[in-house]
């Protein structure tokens, strides 16, 4: 028996990765089937991996605004690949793989195993065709397999066992929240609803002292990332740093105000842009909560959850177009109730049900082949040669061994195709309004630091007068059209 849910689950994994693999190398910029990642916020992350694997120590040494679990994989990526994006796919599909194999448990629990793995597949198609997904490798495509993971527990515990989680379970929980927290804390909305729902259910097993003592087991499974990562910074000197980089800045120079109208107006976007997974994750929870088979403490659970989740994404600060991709680990309740009509339909079938599963299989594998490749946003940029690239183009400008600084936006690349390494701190502007960081980046051009510069839709100031224009390109922003004007530099001689 148990040799024999090995092979299922061995073979189960096996198909989520050549599944992920397949659905990223069609969907993904990172992908060895594109010419480069052009998203900047996917170039910084791999710079500042290719910094750490070369040695520096983040927040420290290279500033960014992100959790330093995300950098990490980014630095591990840089191992496979310091010249592309080969590593960061591989990472891609590792996170994706687990995610969907995640799910495959999930759906498990309510389908056979074809139909488990079917419904995951689809799900993979459906979530990698958003705009949320945007190009590939943002903090939540990495987050997706922690939250789906606690959406697994979650149903496991609640939805078989009364009370609140077993200790194990919810240390587990608390593990993959310390994660995600290392990752980007506004990410764990999930984590809150979770929470929230186990705090109430064990108030009612055992009172204040049970509630207590599940606060405590989950904390201690959340500390243990962050209590490891505050020891790396404080033995590197960096811990301050760590903290005005990646908690004080974000908190407090990180914000924007929004109106109702911007905000509701914001939401519909999101979800017009994201109907692959939004519509069975709204429909799916919607049907699961109201149709009253399930314990009340799952459907509430899953339903704390979500609008915890929901609120986390539209009610902290600006909601980039990315943001909701946390949500579409929803889409797997709404896998939940449409393979139990599925199933429902079968039973009518009985004498065929194996015919009728394979069909669903093939159905299902070529529906998600055929979403990946026509429907991708990123598809009008598969298979482009990178020479036929601005960066490729800029690059062939600067000599080789020589320092590069991006001026006045985020990486756009050059960092990777020059393979150059900052060698200031501030090597990018990012969207947040540190006085310290414009100040450093105006003293390196002052004083001629850099040997070339690369400045984004707009010319370098006129007061840096120690540089000289040396090229003028064109690359994509972020409607994909060819408008974003690039202006590399070059130091006068002395």
């Amino acid at each position: 028996m148990l040799s024999a849910r090995r092979r299922e689950w061995g073979m189960a994994g096996l198909i989520c990765l050549v599944t992920a693999a397949v659905l990223l190398l069609l969907c993904s910029q990172s992908s060895p089937l594109y010419p480069i990642n052009i998203w900047d916020d996917a170039n910084c992350l791999l710079t500042v991996g290719r910094v750490m694997r070369s040695g520096g120590v983040l927040y420290r040494d290279v500033y960014e605004q992100k959790g330093p679990t995300l950098y990490l994989m980014h630095a591990l990526a840089a191992c496979i690949s310091d010249t592309s994006f080969f590593g960061v796919y591989v990472v891609e599909v590792i996170s994706l793989a687990a995610a969907l194999l995640l799910a495959y448990r999930l759906l498990r629990r309510r389908a056979s195993m074809a139909l488990a793995l079917s419904g995951a597949a689809v799900l993979g198609a459906c979530v990698l065709v958003s705009t949320a997904f945007s190009r590939g490798d943002s903090a939540e495509e990495l987050c997706l397999p922690y939250l789906m993971g606690a959406l697994m527990l979650t149903f496991d515990e609640y939805g078989q066992r009364e009370g609140p989680m077993r200790p194990a379970r919810l240390f587990v929980c608390g593990l993959l929240a310390g994660v995600v927290a290392t990752i980007k804390y506004t990410i764990l909305g999930l984590f809150v609803g979770l929470c929230l729902c186990e705090g109430v259910l064990a108030i009612r097993r055992g009172g204040l002292p049970r509630a207590l003592r599940s606060a405590g087991v989950f904390l201690a499974g959340m500390l243990l990332p962050v209590l490891g990562w505050a020891a790396y910074f404080a033995a590197n000197g960096a811990l301050a740093d760590a903290y005005t980089a990646y908690i004080y800045n974000n908190i407090f120079l990180y914000s924007d105000s929004y109106t109702l109208l911007e905000l509701a107006r914001g939401m519909a976007a999101a979800f017009r842009d994201n109907l692959t997974w939004a519509i069975p994750a709204v429909a799916g929870v919607a049907a699961f909560c109201l149709r009253g088979e399930e314990p009340l403490r799952l459907r509430m659970a899953v339903l704390t959850m979500a609008a915890c989740s929901f609120a986390v994404v539209f009610f902290l600060g600006r909601t980039w177009p990315y943001c909701p991709l946390v949500l579409s680990v929803f889409a797997a309740v709404g896998a939940v109730e449409l393979l139990r009509l599925v199933r429902l339909g079968l039973a009518r079938w009985a004498h065929r049900t194996q015919i009728w599963t394979a069909v669903i299989g093939v159905a299902a594998g070529a529906l998600s082949l055929v979403m990946a490749w026509g429907m991708s946003p990123n598809a009008y940029l598969r298979g482009v040669p990178l020479g036929e690239l601005a960066q490729a183009r800029l690059a062939a400008y600067v000599e080789p061994g020589a320092t590069l600084l991006q001026y006045s936006h985020l990486d756009d690349g050059l960092y990777l195709t020059t393979g150059t390494l900052p060698q200031q701190k501030y090597f990018v502007r990012l969207n947040v309004s540190f006085d310290e960081m414009a100040q450093e980046l105006d003293r390196y051009l002052e004083e001629a630091i850099p040997d070339y510069v690369l400045v984004s839709w707009s010319e370098l100031p006129e007061r840096f007068d120690r540089y000289q224009l040396i090229a003028v390109d064109a690359g994509y922003d972020e409607q994909n059209r060819i408008n974003k004007g690039f202006y590399l530099y070059r130091r006068k001689s002395e």
